[in-house]
């Protein structure tokens, strides 16, 4: 829950998470609700006007590839925002959730077990994957900062082309705000973006926690014991049913997400051909382009662990004492291992695995579509 808390910090900072504290009192909210919607302008403001630019430049295939690829990241993190915002009330009955029971543990055994995947979790989402991401992420976003203020900003130029609906010999007032106004969208953005995506990869770690709390249930079983057998029942069905509501709140952000992260790796190759390798405009976009990937990655990868997790119950009912058990007792056993037959697998709006196969596919995908916009 640590790592939820931190999350959720960093969600109230983007304007997309109000403190609880901050819904007892009326102006609070109005502030928040305020702040919350002046964030939505920067960021959907900057990605209109980048929208309303490629339109009218179509055209230009030359600078067609550079404006594309941040206004899809920009598109993206306006998608998660209003994701975090629609469904605010389900987040938050997904974190009280895994306090109730049966998912709450039950003596030092499950503590423990829960114990180490919070660490676990403490230790990916902040110190190593989530961390890494987070890491090329920041590394995009301060080298487009650190390349305009030395090149365009001493020019007087926007680090982005975009529509603007004023002339564009601007005063320096002017100017300066918006050139605020571009820098502040990125970071935001990019915020938004790792924010949600660690939050929804904390939710598959605790789904794995889940599962080995109710493989640890599933080895006390006995005759003198039934009570476990019906909580075990229970506990393997609410997991199901969690993993289901992850899944419906989410997919179309991660459809969303995947599309665009396809779309961004062919047209980063597309500018990667363009520049040369020793400059630091190739430095920028091999970051842009890392972050991309290991933002896909990460999804597929605890998918895919969640996958395996839930295969795995099956193994763990035959380390109990199956002869000495029931009749009826077994026959219990036997319905779920047959429910087992079908282990979690979060599907993205029906159309393709939350799993590492689909990872490559998307590669494979990118790959394609790059050689195809490259001899068109």
């Amino acid at each position: 829950m640590a790592v939820l808390k931190l999350i959720f910090i960093i969600l109230s900072i983007c304007g997309c998470w109000r403190p609880s504290s901050w819904s007892l009192s009326f102006y609070k909210c109005l502030v928040y609700n305020l702040y919350t919607i002046f964030v939505a302008f920067i960021i959907s403001s900057q990605a209109l006007s980048q929208m309303i630019n490629i339109c009218l430049n179509a055209n230009d295939s030359s600078n067609f590839s550079d404006d594309i690829y941040i206004f899809l990241a920009m598109l993206v993190a306006c998608f998660k925002m209003l994701s975090l915002v629609i469904n605010r009330n389900n987040i938050v009955n997904l974190t009280v959730t895994l306090v109730q029971e049966p998912y709450q543990t039950l003596d030092n055994m499950e503590t423990n077990i829960q114990i180490k995947f919070d660490k676990l979790s403490r230790f990916v989402i902040l110190r190593f994957n989530t961390r890494s991401y987070a890491f090329l992420i920041t590394l995009s976003v301060m080298s487009f900062l650190f390349l305009s203020l030395i090149t365009d900003f001493r020019k007087r130029q926007l680090t982005f082309r975009t529509w603007l609906p004023f002339d564009d010999n601007m005063t320096p007032v002017v100017f300066y705000l918006t050139y605020t106004h571009q820098m502040l969208a990125v970071t935001l953005g990019a915020m938004i973006h790792v924010a949600l995506d660690t939050l929804i990869c904390d939710f598959l770690i605790n789904i794995c926690c889940q599962i080995r709390i109710l493989e640890n249930r599933l080895t006390n079983i006995s005759n003198e014991r039934k009570t476990i057998l019906k909580l075990c029942i229970r506990h393997h069905e609410c997991i199901y049913r969690f993993a289901d509501v992850v899944n419906e709140t989410f997919k179309f952000t991660i459809f969303v997400q995947f599309l665009a992260s396809t779309l961004t790796v062919c047209f980063t190759l597309i500018q990667l051909t363009k520049i040369s390798a020793n400059s630091l405009e190739f430095i920028k976009m091999t970051f842009f382009m890392s972050g991309m990937l290991t933002q896909v990655y990460l999804y597929c990868w605890y998918g895919h662990l969640v996958t395996l997790k839930s295969q795995e119950i099956a193994y763990e009912m035959f380390q109990t004492n199956l002869m000495e058990l029931s009749t009826d007792i077994k026959k219990s056993l036997l319905i779920m291992m047959r429910r087992t037959t079908m282990p979690i697998v979060f599907i993205v709006m029906n159309l393709f695995p939350l799993n590492l196969d689909s990872f490559v596919s998307i590669l494979k995908t990118a790959y394609t579509a790059y050689n195809f916009l490259e001899q068109t």
